[in-house]
C-alpha cells in the first residue's frame, strides 16, 4: 500500500505540491488562531452550588440547608462525589462529576435538582450556581487604591508624590475610605469588567459594603411604646417608589411617579413611627443613624495596608491571554470615569506565566529545530539534500497546530513540550528516505532515468520507515488511557507529539520523493565519500564483526548490564538484603557498616506524582484556630505583609483573609492567603534560591498557634476545590459524631508526628469555635402568652441585626439595618436586658424567657456524600521518603495504634490520591504498550522470531534511562514513565529499517556469501542513518533538557529516559541486533533465502523474482 501511494505521487507531483502549501497556509493560521494557556486545566470537573444565609451557624446551615440539598443533589447522572462545607452564614457543595460529563451538560443537571430541593430549605435560602468557571478561572487579581492626581488634570493618576508634568503643580493624593473604594469596585469596576468578552464573574473582596445602620435604644423605644416590627414596618413603607399611569394636559401625556425612595441619613432620621402624647414619634428619638460597614467575612491588605479589589474569573473554555488582555484594556477605558485620584491596580496577572512557559517551550523548539538541521547537515554533506529533510519539521509542527485547533487542545507547555520532544523524531524518516534516495543517485547508471531511481529506493524503505513511525505513533496512543489529572496534564503532549509524528510519517513517503525528484541533481556525489560517513564505517565494522564473531560474550555483557542497572533503581538493598541473610556477614569486622553506607548512598529512585511546576510566584497560607476573630486574623495578615515585603526578591504581597464574595472560595475566616508576587531569580540576592526564600519567610512569619502552609496560586486552587488537601498528604478521618472525630482527627495528628518523614501535621480543630447559645425555656414563654417564633425574630434583630430595606441611588443599592445600639448587645448582660413584647401588654427581659450559655461549637462542618468528616495536612519531606512509603508506614502505624468506633474510618487523599491512581493506571498503561509494539512487529514481519529481536531492545533502552535518571537525580513519576512509553516507541524504530535492511540483502544474496560478511555489509549500510538519526534525536533533546525557566521542570522528566535509553537501544540495534539475526538465521543457511522471500512477500509485496526493491 505505502508503495502504491509513493508511486502515486511521483505521478502527481503538482496535486502534492498543492497539499504541502494548503498545510503550510492552514498551519500558519492555526498557529495564530489557536488559545494560549501555561497548563492544562486538570483541575476535577465540577460545579459549585452557593447557600447564603447570614447570621446563621455552621451547624443550622449544615442541618437545615446544606444536608438536605446535598441529598437531591446525590442522584445526578455522571456524578462521583459531593463534597459539602457549611461556615458561618454560608455552605458551599461541591459536585465532582466524572470527566466524560459535558461541563454545561451537568450545570443544567443540577438546576434541575436545585428546583426539586427548594422546598426542603428554610424559608430566605435560595441555592445558587456557581459561575460558569473552573479551578483555573481566576486569571487577574487587582487592587482599588488611592494614588496622586493634578486638580487640574484628574484623568491621569501617579503611584508617587510629586509634580503635575503638565502644569508643574504639587500632586495631591486621594482620600477615599474603604467603604468609598469598595462601593466604586461594586457599582462600577465590576460590572463594567463583567461585559468583558470571555469573563464569567468578577468577585468583589476587602473594604466595606456602605450600609445604613439604625441603632436603637430599647429603653427609649419603652418609653414611647415602639416595638421592633412597627419600626422595620415604618422604614420599609418610607422607601418606596410609586406610578400613577398618567395625565393628559394641554394634548401632552404625562407619566405620574411618586417619589418615597430614601436618600440619606436625614431621609431615615425624620421616618415617623408612630405617635406619643399626640407627638410624633421619629426614628432619630428612639436612636442613632448613620453610615457604617455592614458585617464583613473578608479583608484584604496590601504590603501592610487594608484595601479594596476584585478577582476576574475566565469563562469555561476561553481563551485566558485573550481575556486578561480584554481585561486591561477596559481596565484603561475606565479610568478615566474612577473617581478622582483612584487607581486600579493588578497584582496576580496569569498573562506573565503564560507567556513565560511558552517563552521557555518556544526557545527549547528553536534551538531543537536547529540542532536538527545543523546534525542534517553535518551528516549528509549536501544542502540540497539537507533541506528536503529538514523541510519535516516547519510542516510537520503546522500540521500539530492545525490538529490542536481542529481538536481545541490550547497551545501549552504540555502541548508545545510534545512538539519539543518530537522534533529529532520527527526527522527520521525524512533522514532515512533522503538518504536511501541520495545514495541510489550517487550509484545510478546514466542511462536510468532519475524519477525510476528515486521511485525504487523510495519503495525500498517506504514501507519500513511508515511502520516504524507508526510503532511510536502507537506508544503515545497509550497515554490516552491516562485518566484524572495524569490524563489531562499528558493527553495534549500526546496529541501534539501523535500528530506531528503522523504528519512527519505522511510527508516521508509523499512530499519527500517528489522534492527529492525536483531538487536533487542526476549525478550524487556518493554518500560513501562523506568523511563522517567513511569514519563511522571505518569504526563500525570491526565492533560488528567483534560481536557476530563473540556472540555469546556480547549478550552476557548486555544482560549483567541489565542485572547491575537494577542496583540503582531498586536501591544496594537488593543485593545487601539476600547477602545479609543467605551468609553471617554481620560476624565480619566492617562489612555491616559497608553495607549501611552502600544503602545509605543507593537508595534507589523515589517516587512522586509530579515535578511541580514553578509558577514563579508564592502562595502562603497560614491556618489559625478557629476561634479567631476576624480582627485578630486581619492583625496577623497586616503583619505579615508587612514583613514579607521586606524581603529583597518580593515585589508585592496582598494578602486575602476569609472569602471573596464568589462560589469558588470556600476559605473560612482563620484563613489567610497571600499571593507573594517575586521579581525574576536574576535579580535575587546572590546564592538564594526559592527554597531557601520560602524557608526565611516562613521563619520571620512565624507566629505561635498559627499553622503555615506555603504552596502556589494555581496549584493552591486546584487543590482547594479538587480534594481540600493544600498539601502533598491528606487525611479525611469519617464518621457520624464531629466531637469524635475531631479526637481521633488530634490523636493521629501526634501519630503522624513520630513517623519519619512528616512535616507539621495539622488536625482541623473545627469544634473549638465559641458559641453563645440562647436556649429558649418554652414553659416561660408560654406562660407570658409570647410565641418562640416572635423571641427567635427579636434575637436575629436587636442582637444581629437585620437588612430591612435597600435604598435606590441611581445605580448604586445599599441596605437598611436596624438593630440595638452596641453597648446594649456586645455583653451577656445587655443581651439579658433585651426586652420581648408581651401581648398582654407588658414587656419581659429575655433572662426570664431563655438561658444563655457559652459552649464551644463547629467553625466549619464538612461532609463527603452525607458523612461527616475532619481533614489532617501532613507536608511530607520527600528527599528522605516518597509519598507512597510515608502513607504505607502511616497507614500501618496508625492502625495499629489508633482504635477506631464503629462507623469510624479514614481515607488517604492529597497529591498521593493522584500519585496511586497514576501508578495503577501506569502499570497497566506501560505492558500494553510493550504488548501493542511487539503485535505490531509481528504484523509487520510475520515472524515471532524478527519481533523478539526487535523487542529485545526494550529492556536494554530502559536501562539506559534508569542511569542517567539516576546520575541526573529525577524521582519515578508520572512524567518520567511518559518518557519511558516515548523511548519505547523510538528505541524500535531504527531496529526496524537494521532487520528490514538485513533480510533484503540476505535475499539479494542468498547463500553465495557467507552470513556474516552479509549481514557485515547491510549493516555498513544502515549505521549512518541510524547514528544520524539518533543524533538528531538526543541533541534536539538536550534543547529541552538544558532549558530553564517557567514549564522546564515538567518537560525534562520526559526528556531525561528518553535521551539516556536511546544511547542504550542504539548500541543494541547496532550491535546486538545483527549477532541474533544471525543466530536466528545461521541454522539451514542454504534455505535462507526462502526465508527471507517469504518475509519480504509479506511485509512488501515483493520476492526475489522482482530485482527493483533490492539495494545496490
Amino acid at each position: 500500500m505505502i508503495n502504491r501511494i509513493i508511486t502515486w505521487c511521483m505521478a502527481n507531483r503538482f496535486i502534492v505540491l498543492i497539499f504541502l502549501f494548503a498545510i503550510l497556509g492552514a498551519g500558519i493560521w492555526a498557529v495564530r488562531n489557536t488559545p494560549i494557556d501555561a497548563i492544562p486545566d486538570i483541575g476535577v470537573n465540577q460545579q459549585i452550588v452557593f447557600l447564603d444565609w447570614p447570621g446563621r451557624s455552621p451547624k443550622d446551615v449544615e442541618d437545615q440547608a446544606v444536608y438536605p440539598l446535598t441529598t437531591t443533589l446525590l442522584g445526578i447522572p455522571g456524578v462521583e462525589v459531593i463534597r459539602s462545607n457549611s461556615m458561618f452564614g454560608f455552605g458551599m457543595i461541591n459536585i465532582i462529576f466524572e470527566d466524560k460529563i459535558d461541563f454545561y451538560w451537568s450545570r443544567t443537571r443540577v438546576l434541575e435538582r436545585l428546583n426539586l430541593g427548594l422546598k426542603d430549605l428554610p424559608e430566605g435560602v435560595v441555592p445558587v450556581l456557581g459561575p460558569d468557571a473552573t479551578a483555573l478561572g481566576q486569571v487577574y487579581w487587582y487592587t482599588i487604591e488611592n494614588g496622586y492626581y493634578c486638580p487640574d488634570h484628574p484623568d491621569e493618576v501617579f503611584d508617587t508624590p510629586g509634580n503635575c508634568p503638565k502644569d508643574g503643580q504639587p500632586l495631591i493624593r486621594s482620600q477615599y475610605n474603604l467603604a468609598e473604594l469598595r462601593s466604586t469596585q461594586d457599582w462600577f469596576v465590576k460590572f463594567q469588567l463583567t461585559a468583558v468578552k470571555g469573563v464569567s464573574e468578577v468577585a468583589s473582596v476587602g473594604g466595606y459594603v456602605k450600609q445604613y445602620q439604625i441603632d436603637v435604644d430599647p429603653n427609649k423605644m419603652l418609653s414611647y411604646k415602639i416595638d421592633m416590627m412597627k419600626l422595620i414596618r415604618a422604614v420599609k413603607r418610607s422607601n418606596i417608589d410609586v406610578g400613577a399611569k398618567v395625565i393628559e394636559e394641554g394634548g401632552m401625556e404625562f407619566v405620574i411617579r411618586g417619589l418615597g425612595f430614601i436618600k440619606g441619613i436625614e431621609d431615615i432620621e425624620n421616618i415617623v413611627i408612630g405617635a406619643h402624647s399626640g407627638v410624633p414619634v421619629y426614628v432619630k428619638n428612639i436612636g442613632n443613624v448613620m453610615l457604617g460597614p455592614e458585617f464583613r467575612r473578608g479583608a484584604l491588605v496590601r504590603d501592610g495596608q487594608e484595601t479594596a479589589g476584585g478577582i476576574v474569573l475566565m469563562r469555561y473554555g476561553e481563551n485566558p491571554l485573550e481575556v486578561i488582555e480584554g481585561v486591561k484594556r477596559k481596565i484603561e477605558e475606565i479610568t478615566t470615569g474612577l473617581p478622582p485620584g483612584v487607581r486600579l491596580v493588578g497584582y496576580y496577572d496569569r498573562s506573565n506565566l503564560i507567556r513565560r512557559a511558552v517563552n521557555t517551550l518556544q526557545k527549547a523548539l528553536i534551538m531543537a529545530l536547529i540542532i536538527a538541521v545543523v546534525v542534517i547537515l553535518i551528516f549528509m554533506g549536501q544542502i540540497r539534500s539537507s533541506f528536503i529533510i529538514s523541510i519535516i519539521l516547519p510542516v510537520g509542527i503546522l500540521l500539530a497546530f492545525l490538529v490542536m485547533y481542529l481538536l481545541e487542545v490550547p497551545s501549552n507547555i504540555m502541548s508545545l513540550g510534545g512538539l519539543a520532544l518530537s522534533i529529532g523524531v520527527m526527522v527520521d524518516a525524512g533522514i532515512v528516505m533522503t538518504e536511501n534516495i541520495a545514495r541510489h543517485l550517487g550509484m545510478a547508471s546514466p542511462r536510468e532515468a532519475k524519477s525510476a531511481v528515486v521511485l525504487r529506493a523510495a519503495h525500498e524503505v517506504g514501507a519500513p520507515i511508515f511502520f516504524s513511525m507508526l510503532i511510536i505513533i502507537a506508544a503515545f496512543m497509550t497515554i490516552f488511557t491516562l485518566t484524572g489529572q495524569s490524563g489531562k496534564l499528558f493527553k495534549p503532549l500526546a496529541l501534539t507529539t501523535i500528530s506531528a509524528m503522523g504528519g512527519a510519517a505522511i510527508l516521508s513517503v509523499t512530499v519527500i520523493p517528489v522534492l527529492c525528484v525536483m531538487m536533487l541533481g542526476r549525478r550524487m556525489r556518493p554518500l560513501e565519500r562523506n568523511p563522517i560517513a567513511k569514519a563511522l564505517q571505518w569504526g563500525y565494522r570491526p565492533m560488528v564483526r567483534f560481536c557476530l564473531n563473540h556472540g555469546f560474550v556480547v549478550l552476557l555483557f548486555f544482560l549483567i548490564f541489565v542485572i547491575i542497572s537494577l542496583v540503582p533503581m531498586v536501591g544496594a538493598k537488593i543485593v545487601t538484603g539476600p547477602l545479609s541473610k543467605a551468609l553471617p556477614l554481620d560476624r565480619v569486622p566492617g562489612v555491616h557498616k559497608v553495607f549501611k553506607k552502600l544503602e545509605a548512598t543507593l537508595p534507589g529512585i523515589k517516587s512522586e506524582f509530579m515535578p511541580p511546576l514553578n509558577e514563579g510566584d508564592l502562595l502562603y497560607m497560614p491556618l489559625l484556630l478557629p476561634g479567631a476573630s476576624l480582627t485578630q486574623v486581619k492583625q496577623v495578615l497586616t503583619k505579615q505583609t508587612s514583613t514579607i515585603k521586606e524581603f529583597p526578591e518580593v515585589i508585592t504581597v496582598v494578602g486575602k483573609l476569609g472569602r471573596a464574595e464568589t462560589a469558588t472560595d470556600p476559605a473560612p475566616i482563620g484563613m489567610i492567603e497571600s499571593i507573594i508576587i517575586l521579581k525574576p531569580e536574576e535579580q535575587w540576592r546572590p546564592g538564594m534560591t526559592k527554597a531557601r526564600l520560602i524557608k526565611e519567610i516562613i521563619q520571620k512569619t512565624q507566629i505561635a498557634g498559627v499553622t503555615p502552609i506555603m504552596t502556589q496560586p494555581i496549584r493552591n486552587r486546584i487543590d482547594m476545590l479538587a480534594t481540600g488537601i493544600q498539601t502533598p498528604v491528606g487525611i479525611k478521618i469519617f464518621g457520624s459524631g464531629l466531637k469524635e472525630i475531631e479526637r481521633l482527627a488530634v490523636e493521629i495528628e501526634n501519630v503522624i508526628r513520630g513517623i519519619p518523614g512528616s512535616v507539621n501535621p495539622y488536625a482541623e480543630r473545627v469544634g473549638n469555635k465559641p458559641y453563645l447559645e440562647i436556649a429558649i425555656d418554652r414553659k416561660q414563654v408560654a406562660r407570658h402568652g409570647i410565641n418562640v417564633g416572635d423571641v427567635q425574630s427579636l434575637i436575629m434583630t436587636a442582637i444581629g441585626g437585620m437588612n430591612i430595606t435597600t435604598t435606590v441611588e441611581g445605580r448604586e443599592r445599599y441596605p437598611v439595618r436596624v438593630r440595638y445600639m452596641r453597648e446594649l448587645r456586645d455583653n451577656v448582660e445587655g443581651i439579658e436586658r433585651i426586652f420581648v413584647d408581651s401581648p398582654f401588654g407588658y414587656k419581659v427581659p429575655l433572662r426570664q424567657l431563655a438561658k444563655i450559655v457559652r459552649v464551644l461549637g463547629p467553625a466549619k462542618i464538612a461532609s463527603e456524600n452525607t458523612l461527616l468528616y475532619v481533614r489532617i495536612f501532613v507536608d511530607v519531606d520527600t528527599e528522605t521518603t516518597g509519598i507512597i512509603d510515608f502513607v504505607k508506614e502511616a497507614d500501618r502505624v496508625i492502625k495499629e495504634t489508633v482504635r477506631f468506633p464503629p462507623g469510624y474510618f479514614i481515607t488517604w487523599s492529597g497529591q498521593y490520591e493522584y500519585e496511586i491512581e497514576s501508578r495503577k493506571r501506569l502499570m497497566t498503561v506501560v505492558p500494553i504498550c510493550i504488548v501493542a509494539i511487539f503485535f505490531l512487529l509481528y504484523v509487520k514481519f510475520r515472524s515471532l522470531s524478527s519481533a523478539s529481536i526487535l523487542i529485545m531492545a526494550l529492556p536494554f533502552a530502559f536501562i539506559g534511562g534508569i542511569w542517567l535518571q539516576f546520575l541526573l537525580g529525577y524521582k519515578f513519576s508520572t512524567a518520567v514513565w511518559v518518557g519511558y512509553i516515548a523511548l519505547f516507541g523510538v528505541a524500535i524504530e531504527a531496529g526496524v529499517v537494521m532487520i528490514e535492511y538485513l533480510l533484503q540483502k540476505v535475499k539479494s544474496e542468498g547463500s553465495n556469501r557467507p552470513l556474516k560478511e552479509i549481514i557485515v555489509d547491510a549493516a555498513l549500510l544502515r549505521v549512518r542513518p541510524i547514528v544520524m538519526t539518533t543524533a538528531t534525536t538526543i541533541l534536539a533533546l538536550m534543547a529541552v533538557m538544558f532549558s530553564t525557566g517557567t514549564g522546564s521542570e515538567v518537560m525534562k522528566p520526559i526528556a531525561v529516559p528518553t535521551v539516556g535509553g536511546i544511547l542504550t537501544a542504539t548500541l543494541t540495534n547496532l550491535l546486538l541486533v545483527p549477532v541474533l539475526f544471525y543466530w536466528v538465521n545461521k541454522r539451514g543457511y542454504s534455505d535462507t533465502r526462502n526465508e527471507a522471500d517469504r518475509l519480504l512477500e509479506k511485509t512488501t509485496g515483493s520476492s526475489s523474482s522482482d530485482e527493483r526493491g533490492a539495494p545496490e
